[in-house]
């Protein structure tokens, strides 16, 4: 039983490094995937937003080319 025991502890020293190792390496991972979904959902949302803001500088654009066509047409003088 001794032996055994020695046997254990000798492998688990031997290999807890490792393990440690493993597991500080999958923390790093893991960290890095989260970063990693925040930076492509905030880059989702910029490009939304940018998208939106493009629309809307187009609807403007498209109102003054309306009222430009207007004041052309029927002239006040």
């Amino acid at each position: 039983m001794d032996f055994l025991l020695a046997f254990a502890l000798t492998g688990l020293v031997a290999t807890g490094g490792w393990i440690a190792w493993a597991a500080v390496r999958a923390w790093a991972r893991a960290r890095d995937r989260r970063h990693e979904l925040r930076l492509a959902r905030a880059r989702s949302a910029a490009e939304l937003r940018r998208a939106e803001l493009a629309a809307e500088i187009r609807e403007i654009e498209l109102a003054n080319e309306t009222y430009q066509d207007f004041v052309r047409r029927h002239p006040e003088g």
